[in-house]
Formats: structure tokens, C-alpha cells, sequence
């Protein structure tokens, strides 16, 4: 049986979301007009959560332990971590993405109910890379806020005025009807989008963002490699809608923060599919004619109010393989 390489590595379409020098750092900002809600969070409180959230990260990082992950660690960022644990101590293996301890902003919640939200914005690590959004959950009045996901931010891309944490911004349920669409259908229709290619209808609906073209030059680089081989490439993309938050800002839109879930399936005809050796700690099975890789990403998208100019656009977002299977 011929062997079929499949010179793209998972990993290497996951770094094309990010990678590349940045023209224009975001400078986002926090000043803003008052809100209504009280911050639930202090400032010295939430520099607290976010100081202690790196001091635990730092030690795991150190052990390459994911097991000391878990009281201000949590969630798919507890997951991804350990990921990049197993790929880092392989020879040769990539390095931790490094979370700077310096910050832009801090953007609190000023929900009365639960769960509720702490986002920052990092500065930038070093010029070939982007400031990372953090976003922490806290579930009930009895929990620990939990560092849950992250992303770096779109090269040019830039946020939008925020609540500063004397107020803290409004926390919106993901159907709310206050803003057309709604987050809910925007990343409903983002994730289409993302399915569907650069042909779609929904192309115009949303601002231009280079995660969504790099995915598709990858898409049309894989399918013709498939083509070559008598096969197939296929991607499908779901919203966590559950874990998805919104976040108000200061001129009326919000900031929604959601992951996706992004599998990619590559068939050929008559042959065996192999794949890259540094994809191989990744790997359930045996391989045969069929690969799938399997993303867990995560978006932040800046939705503008209804007296604001401009389209839902992508403002941060992260590509990352977490499994490889042999169907």
C-alpha cells in the first residue's frame, strides 16, 4: 500500500492563526462613561486573582505538571496546558506559550448574579508576537475565579472602550435580543462561516480577521493535497455555547468570549496516511487511510453597539491541536 505524509501538521495549521509580525499593537482601553452595576471585583482584588492565577501556572510550568493545575487554573486552559506539558518534553518540542505577567487592561464584571467574568489583556511578549486575553470564570459565590481560556489578539486588530473596574462592564447572557444579531447568532453564523469558506454569504457580515484566512488557505492547501490522492478534506466547527460569556462595553456593543471546537478530516483512496513526527505524541491509533485532527479554540469577538459603525468582528483568537485520531 502506498504511504501518503501529510506534510501539514495539525500543529503547524494552528500556528498559522497566529503567527507573523505585528504592524500595530492594540491599545485597549479602559476608561469609560459610569455603569449602573458595581464592580464585582475590587481593583486590588482582581489584581489578587490574576497574580495568584500566575504564581500557580508558574509552578506547574516548572514541574510540567498539570496536576498542580486546578484551584485558579481550571477549565480548557487546565487541558491545553497539559498538552503543551506532553509536547514540550519531547525532543525538540515547542516551547510553553508564555502568558506575560504585565498588563494593558483588566476588565471586570458588574453582574450581581453568577457565574461571573475577569478578562485581561497582556502586554505583548516580543515583536513577532500579540498581547494575550485571558478570561477567568468564577461559577458561584463559593468558587475561585478560574483562569479558563486564552487567545492573542488579531495582528492590527484593536479592542473596544471598556468599563474600568471601578464599575465594571454589564455581563450579558449570550441570547440577549439587546443587540442585532445577538451574540448567540453571531457566533452561530461565524462558525458557518468558518465551515462554509471564503465563498460563503456570511463572509460580508462579518469584519475582515486573519485567524478565518489562514484557516482557509489551509483548508484549500489540504484539499488539493486530498485531491492528489483520490481523497478528501473536510472540516466541521462547533460553539460551545455553554462556555460562551459576553461582556458590555462602554459605547453599548459587547465583547463575546467563546471556544469552538474544530475537527479536520483528511481521507485518501488506496493508500496509508502518515503524519509528521512532532504530531505523534498527539496520536490515538493506528493509522490507515484516514486522519483527523482535533482543535480546541477559542475566540473573543467585538460585536459594536447599535449606534457604532462596522461588522462583529474576531479580536483574539487561538488554534491549538489537542488530539490526533485514525478516523
Amino acid at each position: 500500500m502506498k504511504r501518503f505524509t501529510l506534510w501539514m501538521s495539525g500543529a503547524t495549521v494552528g500556528a498559522l492563526a497566529l503567527s507573523g509580525c505585528v504592524a500595530d499593537v492594540p491599545a485597549p482601553v479602559t476608561s469609560a462613561p459610569p455603569m449602573t452595576e458595581a464592580t464585582a471585583l475590587l481593583e486590588a482584588q482582581s489584581a489578587a486573582v490574576i497574580d495568584h492565577t500566575l504564581e500557580e501556572l508558574a509552578a506547574a510550568d516548572a514541574a510540567r505538571d498539570e496536576d498542580l493545575l486546578g484551584e485558579r487554573v481550571g477549565g480548557d486552559f487546565k487541558t491545553l496546558r497539559g498538552i503543551e506539558y506532553v509536547l514540550a518534553e519531547e525532543e525538540d518540542g515547542p516551547s510553553l506559550t508564555e502568558i506575560p505577567a504585565e498588563r494593558q487592561a483588566v476588565y471586570v464584571s458588574g453582574a450581581n448574579t453568577w457565574p461571573r467574568t475577569l478578562v485581561a489583556v497582556t502586554e505583548q511578549a516580543d515583536d513577532d508576537s500579540t498581547p494575550v486575553v485571558l478570561m477567568w470564570v468564577q461559577e458561584s459565590i463559593d468558587d475561585e475565579y478560574q483562569l479558563r481560556n486564552w487567545a492573542h489578539m488579531i495582528p492590527g486588530a484593536t479592542l473596544p472602550a471598556m468599563p474600568g473596574t471601578l464599575t465594571g462592564a454589564e455581563q450579558f447572557h449570550i441570547t440577549t435580543d439587546v443587540l442585532d444579531p445577538s451574540p448567540e447568532q453571531a457566533l452561530s453564523d461565524y462558525a458557518t462561516l468558518l465551515e462554509e469558506g471564503a465563498d460563503s454569504d456570511l463572509n460580508e457580515a462579518f469584519g475582515e480577521d486573519s485567524y478565518r484566512e489562514r484557516l482557509f488557505k489551509a483548508r484549500e492547501t489540504l484539499t488539493e493535497a486530498a485531491k492528489d490522492a483520490d481523497g478528501e478534506y473536510e472540516d466541521t466547527i462547533k460553539v460551545d455555547f455553554e462556555a460562551a460569556y459576553s461582556m458590555g462595553t462602554a459605547e453599548g456593543g459587547v465583547l463575546v468570549f467563546a471556544p469552538l471546537q474544530a475537527s479536520s478530516t483528511f481521507t485518501v483512496e488506496d493508500a496509508k496516511v502518515s503524519i509528521p513526527d512532532e504530531d505523534e505524541p498527539l496520536l490515538e491509533g493506528d493509522l490507515k487511510d484516514t486522519v483527523t485532527h482535533e482543535h480546541l479554540d477559542f475566540i473573543v469577538m467585538y460585536i459594536p453597539g447599535p449606534d457604532e459603525d462596522g461588522l462583529p468582528t474576531v479580536v483574539a483568537a487561538e488554534h491549538t491541536l489537542i488530539k490526533v485520531l485514525d478516523s
